[in-house]
């Protein structure tokens, strides 16, 4: 055996240097001594002889026990099997929680840039079109009423054997509804409105037929549905002398399609109340509100009134379920969502849903469901209850 065969292999470890230079002593003609030497020069080290021969009968103490357990213990193999599940398992959960991360991350970024973008357009706004606000002479007639604004999904664009909807459209209904909201504001002498927008206001890009129907991407329609908002709200305040208005978020403005993966709040239509409160900054008697987890309480009134969309809460049972969240029975929940007028009372509650700016699309067509496009109205007596109902008819082309 010659010098060179003694020498560390390219792909040996120290340990491994160690282990072959010990159990062959006698065949390379070396001692410990000798060993060390060899050994110390491979390692970059100055150890004494004793160190490594130490090392070395420790590896011989424990390497028949180890060998005996790896070759002949089921129990042994199955525990390093189900230790190397585990930490495969916790590896996943770390990569999956870095993904859920990374994603939360990338949509408030998302949303950050949007409200950049969106800050900017306002500025550019404000430049050719100002909303200046000039304070109104009212007595305070204690006139309290509201108005249900829903489902307007601006964006949609279509043309069927019973309705017509595009964007140009949607601004002919938007205005015929001001128009008519300010006729009924000044015959009963309203003091305070409450402008309950109750979502869907995009036509957002939740299902494969509404992307065909829309005619804009929803960047382009949360910003034109915005200021659309802006300025009809601007309408109405120069005829009342409060306006509140309370945002609620629809479903069709979420960022993912898929409602089982998708985040409850990552939705456009946050941005709304955002856009009002820049936009509408002047505007002394313009309050603006938003939502709690999809739902408004409305405590101005006793029994309350209750805001919300109606995609999380089923017409149904709404006046069952959510008093026994809130821990309160209002006298009025107000919903959207559903796109047609009805009202229904479940003993102390009453639960009534607004239709919709947009009327019959070919999805309602092709489930055979049918309503006229339209909005609501609400007087109300002193004590909150509803005097009058106004259906406003928005079918003006």
């Amino acid at each position: 055996m010659n010098y060179h065969d003694i020498n560390r292999k390219s792909d040996e470890s120290i340990d491994d240097f160690l282990i072959r230079i010990g159990e062959n002593l006698d065949l390379y003609g070396l001692n410990w001594t000798t060993a060390t030497t060899l050994l110390n020069a491979e390692a970059g080290e100055d150890y004494s002889e004793s160190k490594w021969r130490k090392d070395f009968a420790s590896y011989q103490r424990w390497k028949d026990l180890i060998t005996r357990k790896i070759v002949n213990s089921d129990e042994y193999l199955r525990e390093i099997q189900d230790k190397t599940t585990e930490f495969q398992k916790e590896k996943y959960r770390l990569q999956d929680q870095k993904r859920e991360i990374n994603n939360i991350i990338r949509q408030q970024a998302r949303f950050e840039h949007l409200k950049s973008e969106i800050q900017l357009a306002i500025r550019e706004l404000e430049k050719t079109k100002p909303l200046k606000f000039v304070p109104i002479l009212k007595t305070n007639t204690n006139v309290k009423a509201n108005c249900l604004w829903s489902d307007w999904h601006y964006g949609a664009d279509f043309e069927n054997s019973l309705n017509k909807y595009n964007p140009e459209i949607f601004r002919q209904r938007l205005q015929h509804l001001v128009s008519m909201m300010i006729y009924y504001i000044e015959k009963h002498n309203i003091d305070t409105l409450t402008i309950g927008a109750l979502g869907d206001f995009l036509s957002g890009a939740i299902h494969v037929s509404t992307r065909v129907q829309s005619s804009e991407d929803v960047v382009r329609q949360i910003q034109a549905v915005s200021e659309s908002l802006a300025e009809a709200i601007v309408e109405v305040s120069k005829h009342v002398r409060v306006v509140k208005f309370i945002n609620i978020i629809g479903n069709h403005a979420r960022l993912i399609a898929n409602k089982n993966e998708s985040i409850f709040k990552e939705n456009l239509e946050n941005l709304i109340p955002w856009y009002l409160q820049a936009r509408l900054r002047e505007f002394k008697n313009i309050e603006i509100y938003r939502d709690e987890d999809g739902y408004f309480v409305d405590n101005e009134f006793n029994p309350y009134h209750i805001y919300i969309h109606g995609d999380l809460d089923h017409i149904s049972n709404v006046a069952k379920s959510l008093p026994q969240v809130l821990g309160i029975v209002p006298r009025y929940i107000f919903a959207g969502h559903i796109h047609s007028d009805t009202v229904k009372e479940y003993g102390r509650t009453k639960v009534i849903t607004n239709g919709s700016l947009m009327g019959i699309d070919d999805y309602a067509i092709s489930k055979r469901y049918y309503s006229e496009p339209m909005q609501k109205m609400h007087i109300f007596t002193s004590e909150g209850k509803i005097e009058y109902t106004i259906n406003i008819s928005c079918d003006v082309v």
